[in-house]
C-alpha cells in the first residue's frame, strides 16, 4: 500500500478493519508512521534531479523578484524537504489567507514524496493556492520547518483558522508555530477513520444519528456536551479509548465549538483534496520533482485565468435580485461578488423566517433591549436570545457567542435591520469584491534562501 501512494493514515484504518479492530494488529498508529519515515529518510533524490531542481529555483529567484524557496537538507546534504511560493501567493495570502487548509495524503513523483499544497478560498469561491510543498517524512521536526518557512515567506502572518488530518506530528506543529491560530480537524478524515473503532456500533442506527450530531449538528457547547454524555452513558462507552481521545480533541472538530471562528463554510480539508486530484493529473510516479513543478505552475496560470474571468464576469454584470430594491441586497450587490452574493441571498431570504419578539425590560437596564429570535415555522419554542444595545454606535447589537449558531460563512452577522435603512452591517473583508484590488496595489520584498 505504501508503494501504491495509500497515506499512512488510510492504510492503518485499513489494516484495522481486515483485522476486525485495530487493538489486533499487535502494532499502533505510531509504530507504522516510524516505520515508513525510516523508509522514507532513506529514499534519496537522484543527484541529477537535484541539481535541476536547484537550479530551476535559482533561475526564478533571478527572474522573479519575489520567488520565496526553501530546501531542507539531511545530514548527507541530500534535499529532505522544499517549499515555493511566488508574488501572486503572496498577495492572495494577504487577501484570502484567514483561512488555510493542508493536507499531506497525496504523494506523487518517482520519489514518492509527500506532496503538501497550502490552499485557501478566494472571493469567488474557488481554490487559491498559497505554496506548495514536499515533505520526505511526516516527522513533527519536518512539520516544524515546513510551518516556519511558510510563515516567513508570508512575513510572520499566521492564518486565523488551519484545517488539517489527524496526524499528532502534524498537529504539536501547528500548536506550535501557529500557537494563535484556531486548528480544525479534518471531519471527512475523522468519519472516515471512526468506523474502524465503532465495531456493532456501525449497524445501530441511533449511535450514528448522537455521533454526527455531536460532529456537526449541535448549536452550542451545552448542547454537545448532553448529547455526548448521553450517548456515552446509553451504549455505556466510558472506557471507549478511540472516543474518549476524540473527546479530548472536541475543540477541533466539533462546529458547536467554532461557530464563533470564521472558516469560510469549510468543515474537512476538502479543498486540499480536490486540489491533490488536479496535481494527480499532471503528475505520476516517472516524473522529476523539476517536471512536477513545472507542471503546477501551469495549473495555477489555469487558476488565475479562472479568477480573471469571474473578475470580469463580476465587473460587467449585477446579480439577480429576489426582492427588488431591497436598500440591503442593493447595498450587497454593490460590494459582494456574484458568486457570495448569491449566498447572502439565500441567507437573508431564510433571515426573513425569523420572528424577534421584544421582551420585557426591567427598569435598572433600560439602555438594552432583550429579543427572543425564533423561526416563523416553528412556533413550538424560542430558539435564541439576541440583545441589542439601544445606541446608535458601532457596536448596536451584541450576541452571546457561546449561544449564537453563526453561519461559520459570516457573510452577515447578524441580519440587524431597522425600518429607516440598514445600521451597523458588519462586512466579512474575505469576501469583498474591491479587498483584493487594495491589497495588490502595495509592494511586498522578496526572499529567497537555500
Amino acid at each position: 500500500m505504501y508503494n501504491a501512494g495509500i497515506p499512512i493514515a488510510n492504510a492503518f484504518s485499513y489494516m484495522g478493519k481486515e483485522a476486525q479492530r485495530p487493538q489486533n494488529l499487535g502494532f499502533v498508529r505510531k509504530d507504522a508512521y516510524d516505520h515508513f519515515n525510516r523508509i522514507r529518510r532513506n529514499t534519496k533524490v537522484e543527484d541529477g534531479d537535484a541539481f535541476e531542481l536547484l537550479q530551476y529555483f535559482i533561475n526564478k529567484s533571478n527572474s522573479e523578484y519575489f520567488f520565496f524557496w526553501n530546501v531542507q537538507l539531511n545530514d548527507d546534504n541530500r534535499i529532505m524537504n522544499f517549499f515555493i511560493r511566488d508574488y501572486r501567493c503572496k498577495v492572495d495570502y494577504e487577501c484570502f489567507g484567514d483561512v488555510v487548509s493542508v493536507d499531506t495524503t497525496y504523494r506523487t513523483n518517482k520519489y514518492n514524496l509527500i506532496c503538501v499544497p497550502f490552499v485557501g478560498i478566494h472571493h469567488h469561491k474557488q481554490n487559491v493556492m498559497f505554496g506548495l510543498a514536499f515533505m520526505s517524512d511526516e516527522t513533527e521536526s519536518s512539520f516544524e520547518w515546513l510551518f516556519t518557512t511558510f510563515l516567513k515567506s508570508m512575513y510572520g502572518k499566521e492564518p486565523e483558522t488551519v484545517f488539517t488530518d489527524q496526524c499528532q506530528a502534524m498537529m504539536n506543529a501547528v500548536e506550535t508555530i501557529f500557537p494563535c491560530a484556531h486548528h480544525r480537524l479534518c471531519q471527512w478524515h475523522i468519519n472516515q477513520n471512526a468506523p474502524s473503532h465503532f465495531g456493532s456500533l456501525n449497524n445501530d442506527t441511533r449511535f450514528k444519528q448522537l455521533w454526527h450530531q455531536c460532529m456537526t449538528y449541535c448549536e452550542s457547547e451545552e448542547e454537545f456536551e448532553s448529547v455526548w454524555k448521553n450517548m456515552i452513558d446509553e451504549y455505556n462507552l466510558i472506557d471507549h479509548k478511540w472516543l474518549n481521545g476524540m473527546y479530548k480533541l472536541r475543540h477541533k472538530w466539533a462546529t458547536a465549538f467554532s461557530n464563533h471562528k470564521f472558516s469560510a463554510g469549510l468543515l474537512a480539508t476538502s479543498r486540499s483534496e480536490s486540489t491533490n486530484s488536479v496535481l494527480k493529473k499532471v503528475g505520476d510516479k516517472t516524473i522529476t520533482l523539476y517536471q512536477f513543478v513545472q507542471n503546477y505552475e501551469k495549473v495555477q496560470k489555469v487558476w488565475r485565468a479562472n479568477e480573471k474571468a469571474e473578475d470580469t464576469r463580476c465587473r460587467h454584470g449585477m446579480p439577480s435580485m429576489v426582492v427588488k430594491k431591497n436598500p440591503m441586497l442593493t447595498h450587497v450587490a454593490n460590494l459582494y461578488t456574484l458568486n457570495i452574493y448569491g449566498i447572502f441571498q439565500a441567507e437573508f431570504i431564510d433571515s426573513l423566517n425569523m420572528l424577534f419578539v421584544e421582551q420585557p425590560s426591567i427598569p435598572f437596564f433600560n439602555s438594552f433591549i432583550e429579543f427572543k429570535v425564533r423561526s416563523h415555522v416553528l412556533l413550538s419554542g424560542f430558539f435564541e436570545n439576541l440583545n441589542l444595545n439601544d445606541q446608535n454606535s458601532s457596536n448596536a447589537f451584541d450576541i452571546d457567542a457561546d449561544n449564537a449558531q453563526l453561519n461559520e460563512i459570516l457573510i452577515r452577522n447578524p441580519p440587524v435591520v431597522k425600518s429607516r435603512g440598514i445600521t451597523n452591517a458588519v462586512i466579512q473583508r474575505h469576501w469583498d469584491d474591491k479587498s483584493k484590488k487594495e491589497k495588490g496595489k502595495g509592494k511586498t520584498q522578496s526572499s529567497s534562501e537555500f
